[in-house]
């Protein structure tokens, strides 16, 4: 299975995680769920259940002249939490 690199920002903070599955699209707990707390100091328990609630809303978009790299963004509360993902290795 890939392993993939999920970059999360958020208000001026990263988050970065990894996770082995068999496509990124279907585990959004890989990089939704299991933030830890402070790793994005914007990121209310309040804005994290919204976030859950909307993490499967919307589609990856792959980045112009890139391979095995996609993105998307979820508005939070006025805010944008963006989600890149990046296949690095097979």
């Amino acid at each position: 299975m890939p392993l993939y690199t999920y970059i999360v920002t958020f208000k001026g903070a990263t988050y970065i995680a990894q996770d082995s599955k068999s496509n990124f699209r279907g585990f959004v707990s890989s990089w939704s769920s299991e933030i830890p707390k402070g790793a994005l100091p914007g990121l209310t328990p309040a804005l994290q259940a919204e976030l859950g609630k909307k993490a499967y809303i919307g589609e990856f978009q792959a980045l112009p002249n890139k391979k095995h790299v996609w993105h998307k963004s979820i508005d939070l509360d006025g805010s944008p939490l963006t989600i890149y993902t990046v296949q690095t290795e097979r």
